[in-house]
């Protein structure tokens, strides 16, 4: 095999890996030229062991780029045993304070900053308006303008802690209802409604200068409706890099979506198409380790020895993933001291209280207090990570029974005879993605009943008398919910 161009074809791969130290192979490869790493939950036990893990890696390759997928709200790796104490996209948009949303954007930079993570996949810049959305509350929403405003303004924060953020999923992937992790989506608006709604954000942020923007395994039927984005020369080079004039790293979404892959004969043959449409870093996703790393690095090789793929081409995307590494070096700080993020907690918690609408009487009285958590996951993207109100009611010193309704959700618990100074909390988000849940809600019946919606805004419930709405699922959309619950909001909603 050609030298130079395998070391050119592991400059542009990002795999993942198992385990909470770096396996034999992934140094190997980084010493002989692997472009960088993608980090998930399941590599990270403690910040102590992820510093170690980052220094392992660094050590290498030290221009290696280090990626994670740290959005905070509901999609989180460091936090991912807790959940995010930083509130998420769509409470920063409803909290409005643009000082906010970059505090949170540069907290979380900080704190991965800190780890010796250098590369973050957030923002999301998706204008997402159906709550059937698998986007929902990771989207700014509310408007096309607000969108892109706060997107820039939480890229700012984050890249001024040292962190290279990526402005995910070029060029708008919220108008489609499809989780891209499962199949192939369209996005069908004409091309004035998108380049308004959809696009704007994308354009905004290259002017704000984000290191790295992330393909939308999506057609965009009014670019390109022959392929999706990430495989597309028209929507890439032709209107992200020529017409918009953005020169910063392209990095496809997870090559093992079948949003990609029911296009692409196979993985490696979708890392080919990637790389000739534009793209420079391949993320290979949460589940392709060695084996697929050796099949795409060969498919690039082979497909530059052809003439298939250019030589240029490939040397291009090099140039770019290496100027973000020498623009955001990765260097782990001491484990004994954690990066100092009070300010900047303190601002996403003040965000979270702003952003939270208090509707009907939400007050706990005096008597018992049953709360339902009705736990379905929010997307493949966010996993398994906890949420609820749970730990801050017992922070704040409630006492409560606690009842957890995990999928599939078919009954309701049985409760005791509710007198009528009880009240039954019922936890949810996205009831309308999940129908089995709210079939399962209608039944629920109290004397008091106060629905905490932790997700996508705007779902009536008629018959509670009282409603909580977060926007959100971190820990601190749970710290506002519960602050509701047991101190009057100083202007309900209602």
């Amino acid at each position: 095999m050609n030298a130079h161009l395998r070391e050119l074809a592991l400059g542009t791969v990002l795999p993942a890996f198992e385990g909470t130290t770096a396996p034999a192979w992934l140094l190997d490869r980084l010493r002989e030229g692997l472009g960088g790493v993608v980090l998930f939950g399941r590599n990270i036990v403690s910040r102590e062991q992820v510093a170690a893990l980052v220094r392992q890696i660094l050590d290498a390759r030290p221009t290696a780029v280090v990626a994670i997928d740290e959005e905070g709200g509901d999609v989180t790796r460091i936090h991912h045993d807790e959940g995010s104490p930083y509130p998420g996209n769509r409470v920063l948009c409803e909290n409005d304070d643009l000082a906010a949303t970059r505090a949170v954007g540069r907290g979380i930079g900080l704190e991965l900053r800190e780890l010796g993570v250098n590369y973050n996949l957030a923002p999301i810049g998706d204008y997402v308006t159906d709550p059937l959305s698998p986007l929902t509350t990771r989207s700014y929403g509310r408007t096309p303008e607000l969108n892109a405003e706060h997107a820039a303004a939480w890229i700012e924060g984050l890249q001024s802690a040292g962190v290279a953020a990526c402005l995910k999923h070029y060029p708008g992937l919220g108008g489609s209802l499809l989780d891209s992790h499962l199949s192939l989506g369209r996005v069908t608006a004409g091309r004035a409604a998108f380049e308004s709604e959809h696009l704007r954000t994308f354009t905004r942020a290259a002017e704000a200068g984000v290191a790295s923007m992330m393909t939308a395994h999506v057609v965009v039927e009014c670019l390109d409706p022959g392929a999706p984005t990430t495989l597309s020369p028209a929507v890439i080079d032709g209107l992200l890099r020529e017409r918009i004039g953005y020169d910063g790293v392209v990095i496809s979404d997870a090559l093992e979506m079948h949003g990609v892959l029911n296009h692409a004969s196979s993985l490696p043959a979708a890392a080919v198409g990637a790389l000739r449409a534009g793209v420079d870093a391949l993320c290979l996703g949460a589940d392709q380790f060695e084996e697929a790393t050796r099949a795409v690095v060969e498919a690039i090789v082979a497909a530059a020895e052809s003439g298939e793929l250019s030589v240029e081409r490939l040397e291009e995307a090099n140039r770019r993933v290496r100027a973000m590494a020498r623009a955001y070096p990765g260097v782990p700080g001491s484990a004994d001291t954690a990066a100092d993020t009070a300010a900047e907690r303190a601002a996403g918690l003040r965000a979270a209280w702003g952003a939270t609408v208090v509707e009907g009487d939400v007050s706990l009285g005096g008597g018992r207090v049953h709360v339902l958590t009705f736990d379905d996951r929010t997307s493949i993207a966010a996993g398994p990570v906890p949420w609820g109100i749970g730990p801050e009611l017992r922070a704040a010193g409630v006492e409560f029974a606690d009842h957890v309704l995990t999928p599939p959700i078919e009954h309701l618990p049985d409760l005791p005879e509710l007198a009528a100074s009880d009240i039954v909390i019922a936890v949810v988000r996205d009831l309308p993605r999940h129908p089995g849940s709210a079939a399962v809600f209608e039944r629920l019946r109290a004397p008091r009943l106060v629905v905490v919606d932790m997700g996508y805004p705007g779902t009536p419930y008629p018959r509670a008398t009282g409603v909580i709405r977060t926007f959100g699922a971190s820990r601190a959309s749970a710290a506002a919910a519960v602050r509701a619950l047991t101190v009057a909001k100083e202007t309900p909603v209602g």
